[in-house]
């Protein structure tokens, strides 16, 4: 039973994640920036989420190993936000102006 539950979540995660993704990248694409490239990679952290829990499910991947990839990524997606948010604010401040 707990498989089939970890299994259904782990696919439901992964459609929610892939179309997140999905949109992230068709605003880059549109977009062309820096910051949509930033958030694009944010969000795909939590694709490769999926990918660590797969490999845990199906045993190729150590509980430890599991556990400190889903971290670092926790890690490497808030600093991709905080990257875009700050990239993002450089590029629309005004030049010449008075800075806060």
């Amino acid at each position: 039973m707990y498989d089939l539950t970890l299994g259904t979540l782990l696919v439901v995660g992964a459609l929610g994640a892939a179309g997140i993704l999905g949109l992230a990248l068709a605003a880059l694409a549109q977009r062309r920036s820096w910051p949509y490239l930033l958030v694009a990679l944010a969000l795909g952290t939590l694709f490769v989420r999926f990918v660590a829990g797969v490999g845990y499910m199906q045993g190729s991947l150590a509980a430890d190993t599991h556990h400190l990839l889903e971290h670092g990524l926790d890690v490497a997606m808030a600093a991709l936000v905080i990257a875009a948010v700050a990239f993002a604010r450089d590029v629309s401040s005004p030049t010449g102006g008075e800075t806060r």
